[in-house]
């Protein structure tokens, strides 16, 4: 029997879409309390048929894996999405209010009105998760067979958090850290779409990010005795300022496609708040700079030096530089197999040209590029324009749906000698 992509369409389900979107959304999962929710991805990945297991990745930490076994000689194709949340919902109401406006402050945290889903977690990423499960289930339903095997990756660690000094564990070990335990162990594939908030648009461009510690040390004295002693807080507002006058032409200096790379001034420590008769002995600042394809981590950390260099010129303070994050960039082409078969499918969905897009944030993508698998975003939500933190537009959700069956249908019966040759890949 020959199966049509209007068979497929047809067998897309909204209604059980959005039911597996709010029932992963109402399952706590902040970064390093992944376990109940890949045990639940697990679950549904079975409903649809697909062989599923758990990979423990450190203790009740698990990628959620699924597998559709393809019939031999075809490209095969993985979509990857993290089961971690930035933050969880029970965290300081004030915090999350400073997030979202929609989240609930006790559960259910995730619920539909009307044409909306709204949650933590909908929008980030467990709309695009259960969309690649209803995608499976409707090329099982309409009865497509595949040559190239299908994966289902719900990963671990994904936010962009890390160890740093004091804070320590899972809770902090992200920024990739399921999807390369994934790659290494098993968790490969020709190519991997990821459903990352692109809203509907191809992000084929990765930007790499650097961490960095600008420390200064020096004496605590008791406040009595503190005149003419140099504070080191006051000292670090000297650095902020250096700062700030380089940062434009460090964004001018690494900008790529017309996206100025973000430089944040993430946080500062010094002293003890709870002993302030005593002067800080110490200030840390923590800075997250973003750098494009063709620039490297030590680019970044020679363009700091320079700063620091100024520092000292002019106020002859010299800080302590620590690279804490380097995460590379990864960068694949128009001419990649997979970029076409979005472009073809999306096109078919939406009735209207694949819109492309960069930003300068990271994702799971450049960790499977640079293992191998050809990996590009293209995700339901963050529309422009449309949606804010914790929303979900349900027709967006389905029209993702649908392209991620048609991609799939495509991909995976290609001849796998032709289209992996298809494509060029760079990265960091």
């Amino acid at each position: 029997m020959t199966v049509t992509v209007e068979d497929v369409l047809a067998r897309v389900d909204e209604a059980k879409t959005v039911k597996r979107t709010l029932e992963l959304a109402n399952v706590e999962s902040p970064t390093g309390f992944e376990g109940e929710c890949a045990e639940l991805y697990k679950r549904m990945m079975e409903e649809v048929g697909l062989k599923a297991k758990l990979q423990e990745v450190e203790s009740g930490r698990y990628n959620a894996v699924g597998i559709w076994d393809g019939r031999g000689g075809g490209a095969s194709l993985m979509f990857n999405g993290h089961l971690d949340t930035s933050f969880s919902p029970r965290e300081d109401p004030e915090v999350l209010k400073a997030i979202s406006p929609v989240y609930r402050l006790e559960p259910p945290w995730a619920y539909r009105d009307g044409d909306w889903l709204y949650g933590m977690g909908v929008f980030n990423m467990k709309g695009a998760l259960a969309a690649y499960v209803s995608a499976v289930e409707a090329l099982h339903d309409a009865g497509v067979e595949l040559k190239g095997d299908l994966m289902l990756a719900g990963v671990v660690g994904e936010i962009e958090k890390t160890q740093v000094d004091q804070y320590k564990g899972a809770h902090l070990r992200g920024y990739g850290y399921g999807t390369a335990y994934l790659v290494t162990h098993g968790g490969i594939t020709d190519f991997a779409i990821l459903g990352e908030p692109t809203g509907l648009r191809l992000m084929l461009s990765h930007f790499g990010s650097v961490w960095a510690k600008i420390s200064l040390r020096g004496q605590m004295v008791h406040t009595a005795h503190s005149a003419g002693t140099n504070n080191l807080i006051l000292q670090m507002n000297r650095v902020l300022q250096v700062l700030e006058e380089w940062i434009p032409g460090y964004q001018e200096r690494m900008a790529y496609k017309g996206v100025k790379p973000t430089v944040n001034i993430g946080a500062i420590e010094g002293g003890w708040p709870w002993r302030c008769s005593r002067t800080p002995w110490f200030c840390n600042l923590y800075i997250d700079l973003r750098y494009p394809p063709g620039r490297s981590a030590t680019d970044v950390k020679e363009e700091l030096r320079q700063a620091l260099a100024i520092v000292e010129k002019r106020y002859g303070i010299r800080p302590e530089l620590d690279i804490y994050v380097s995460d590379a960039w990864a960068e694949v082409s128009e001419d990649a197999y997979v970029a076409k078969a979005l472009e073809r499918s999306h096109q078919k969905v939406l009735g209207a040209p694949l819109e492309r897009v960069v930003f300068s944030w990271s994702s799971d993508a450049n960790v499977l590029t640079r293992n191998g698998v050809v990996a590009v975003n293209y995700g339901p939500s963050g529309g422009p324009g449309k949606e804010t933190r914790g929303t979900l537009y349900i027709p967006n959700l389905i029209a993702c749906t649908k392209v991620y069956a048609l991609a799939a249908m495509d991909i995976c019966n290609q001849e796998r000698r032709r289209v992996v040759r298809e494509f060029t890949v760079r990265y960091g």
